[in-house]
This record gives structure tokens, C-alpha cells and sequence, in this order.
């Protein structure tokens, strides 16, 4: 029987966090759009209408649709380490552990069901989130920018679906990217759940700070420092072309803003999927996630 349905609608019943945090995210953005302050210098806006600009409303589409998602993969990124440091954790301090063990539920069905809900289930939110927000703050951003400048069409500009599509698929590539290459990140989260009796966020940082320490001391060298740093932001020079950014870049009021003219650009799967950075990560995360599991069978029978 598969379990896993059940098990990740647990992890919903026992973190409202998943759908507040969100939420808020998206009253702060809707808030600011339908009341914050529109200005716009040199008639940019004009600018942008204009067929001089008019090959170039794509990719500013794109990329301000894109860049709304930025707050919601913060918000994100937070509450997936604490969700992954607390969640077997907590099963041991408040002995839950003892009623899950008394279910047909295996532990490695329990481990895998919380990274689950960490690499896919909440990116997957994140993406519906960023989708359904873009719709409204288009939609508020068009009726406002419309009685701003009411010689523009601005409907035409805000509702292209090819900027529309590319942005939603550049999103939706990147969370694929970035939980791929997280996993190892991911898989240490649990582990240090699993194992820690208690202040869970020392343990996790606290070991690769020493170990980082040690290495400067002895050896005066930081291949450590960036292992881990490569680990936190390689993922993007891997697999996102931001050299296309600069060569299709546009100036708007003086000032020279990066894009990208195709999707197809923008992205480049074959140097992320083929790199032995992103395979050892995911072998290494295999690693910490069985550790993981033969810690949680340990502790819940001692």
C-alpha cells in the first residue's frame, strides 16, 4: 500500500506555515502594487511603447513577471531548513515518533515522505503561488499603469503570452535546478534532525564552520569554504546563460538592463545535467538521506 499521500498530507495538518507564509507574501506584493507609488522618469513608459522598444516588450515582460517570484523563493528557502530540521526532530521531543511507529508506516517512508514535501511539494506551491500572483498583480498593474497612460496600450505590453510562458517555464526550470542541486543540502538537513537530542540549528551549521576553521588553521587553505559556497549558488552559472542577458541588454533611461531574447537563451540544461558536480551532490544526498533513515529506526527503538 502506498503511504505517501497520507504521509505528506500529514506534514500539511502539522505545518500551517506552508500556506501562511505564502499567503503573506502575496498580501505584501498585492498591497504594494494595488497601493504603492507609480512613477515612471522620462516618459519611459513611452519609451517602452514605442516601436523602437517594441521587439523588447517581451523580454521586459519576462523579466518582470520573473522577478516577482524572488520574494516567494526567499520565503521559500527558510521554510524549507526549518520544516527539514524540525520535522524528525520533533517527532522524537514530543514522542509522536511511538504513534507513527504503531502505523504500517515504515521509517524510510517517513524520511523520504518529508524530503518529498521540501523538493517538490513546496516548489511546486511556490510555482502555483508566483503563477496565481502574477495574474492578479498583471491584472492591478494594468488597470493603474492604464489610467496612467492612457495613450498606451498597456493590455497588449502586460498580457503577451509568450512573456508570459517564458517566465513561468524559466521559473519552473529553475526550481527543477535548484532542488537538484540542493539535495545534498537538503539530505544534511534531515540527517542532523534525525540525529540531534537538541538546538538543531547549531549542529547543522556549527560542524561545517569548524571543519572550514580547521582547514584555514592546518592548511592554511578554504577548498571547504568553496565547496560549500559553490553548493549554495553554482547551481545558477550551471544552468541559467547569463551571457545572453547582457548581449540582448536594453537601455531604458539611461541605464542598461540585462535580458534575454528567447527562453531558449536564457537557459542551458545540457552544461547543468551534465556536470559530475550535480551527480556527486545526489549521490552524496543519498548518502546523508540513508543515514538519515538508520538514525530515525535507532532512536525510535532505544
Amino acid at each position: 500500500m502506498n503511504h505517501m499521500p497520507l504521509l505528506v498530507r500529514r506534514e500539511f495538518w502539522e505545518h500551517r506555515s506552508f500556506v501562511i507564509a505564502p499567503a503573506i507574501v502575496a498580501a505584501i506584493l498585492l498591497i504594494g502594487v494595488t497601493f504603492g507609488h507609480v512613477e515612471f522618469g522620462n516618459n519611459s513608459l513611452d519609451k517602452l511603447a514605442s516601436p523602437e522598444f517594441a521587439s523588447k516588450q517581451y523580454s521586459v515582460m519576462t523579466g518582470i513577471l520573473s522577478v516577482v517570484a524572488l520574494p516567494y523563493l526567499i520565503s521559500m528557502g527558510f521554510l524549507t531548513v526549518f520544516y527539514l530540521l524540525d520535522s524528525l526532530y520533533a517527532d522524537r521531543k514530543d514522542r509522536s515518533v511511538l504513534f507513527w511507529k504503531s502505523l504500517p508506516v515504515s521509517d524510510r517512508e517517513t524520511v523520504i515522505s518529508k524530503l518529498v514535501v521540501a523538493a517538490i511539494v513546496l516548489p511546486l506551491m511556490t510555482f502555483a503561488a508566483v503563477l496565481v500572483t502574477n495574474v492578479l498583480f498583471s491584472f492591478i498593474g494594468s488597470l493603474r499603469l492604464s489610467s496612467y497612460a492612457e495613450h498606451v496600450n498597456i493590455w497588449s505590453i502586460v498580457w503577451q503570452p509568450s512573456a508570459w510562458f517564458s517566465a513561468h517555464a524559466l521559473l519552473l526550470y529553475s526550481l527543477v535546478a535548484m532542488m537538484l542541486w540542493y539535495l545534498p543540502i537538503l539530505g544534511w538537513l534531515l540527517l542532523v534532525s534525525a540525529w540531534a537530542r537538541r538546538a538543531v540549528i547549531l549542529w547543522a551549521v556549527l560542524p561545517p564552520l569548524a571543519i572550514i576553521f580547521l582547514e584555514h588553521v592546518l592548511f592554511e587553505t578554504s577548498y571547504v569554504a568553496h565547496l560549500l559556497k559553490d553548493r549554495f549558488i553554482g547551481w545558477f552559472h550551471l544552468a541559467i546563460n547569463t551571457n545572453a542577458a547582457a548581449e540582448h541588454a536594453m537601455v531604458l533611461d539611461g541605464e542598461r538592463i540585462p535580458m534575454t531574447g528567447r527562453l531558449i537563451d536564457a537557459i542551458d540544461p545540457a552544461t547543468f545535467f551534465s556536470s559530475p558536480r550535480l551527480w556527486l551532490g545526489i549521490v552524496v544526498a543519498a548518502g546523508f538521506i540513508w543515514l538519515a533513515i538508520l538514525l530515525r529506526r535507532r532512536y525510535s527503538e532505544t
